[in-house]
């Protein structure tokens, strides 16, 4: 069953994700905890050289644009590249204009996880994307009926080896909550079938 959306419903709901993802961004680099797939790479790098999380993020998502391009609709590509844009910039800002003190990095990984899952969700169901990861996982999933939800948690696997080098155990089992969640609100409330990501896949 595919999903129909108005303009309205989709500036609206996409606005929505971003937000949602944002903020989910601002309390996991606060509190130090890593998420998956380009996002947590671009915190990792982030954290290791000090460079600001929105470029590194917009960059790292690039390459994945061809990809979605040729082999998924020009469509989801330009709302995937609007969405990752609309995040790069936000969750700067809100790192300039939020603090939170006092939230464990346990706390910060559910929180930041159950936000991230839901924020993707919408954005999923809304025709887009959070670029990276997100794109090959909707792609598998409509070409070959992987679910994009534990699809996802395959490739996070490779994220939490890089916090296991270089961060502590604390930080490791906060970002393991973290992407354990987010990927179970995906691989429970996005199924094949259900919502797709286009209409048809490019030929």
């Amino acid at each position: 069953m595919t999903s129909s959306h108005s303009l309205q419903e989709d500036l609206f709901s996409l606005g929505i994700g971003v937000m949602m993802l944002s903020f989910a961004i601002v309390i996991l680099k606060q509190a130090g905890v890593l998420v998956g797939g380009v996002a947590g790479l671009a915190l990792l790098v982030s954290q290791l050289s000090g460079w600001g999380f929105g470029l590194l993020f917009f960059a790292i998502s690039a390459p994945f644009y061809l990809m979605a391009w040729f082999r998924m609709s020009r469509a989801f590509t330009l709302k995937s590249l609007a969405t990752v844009g609309l995040i790069s910039w936000l969750s700067e800002l809100m790192q300039n204009a939020i603090a939170i003190e006092g939230l464990s990095p346990l706390m910060a990984g559910a929180i930041g996880g159950v936000l991230c899952g839901v924020g993707l969700l919408v954005l999923f169901r809304h025709h887009s994307s959070a670029g990276g990861f997100n794109v090959l996982a909707l792609y598998c999933q409509e070409r070959f009926g992987l679910r994009a939800g534990y699809l996802l948690m395959g490739l996070d696997g490779l994220i939490l080896l890089a916090t296991a080098v270089f961060f502590g155990v604390e930080t490791l089992m906060a970002s393991t909550l973290c992407i354990v969640l987010m990927n179970l609100v995906l691989g429970m409330n996005h199924r094949p079938g259900r919502y797709l990501a286009q209409p048809r896949l490019a030929s």
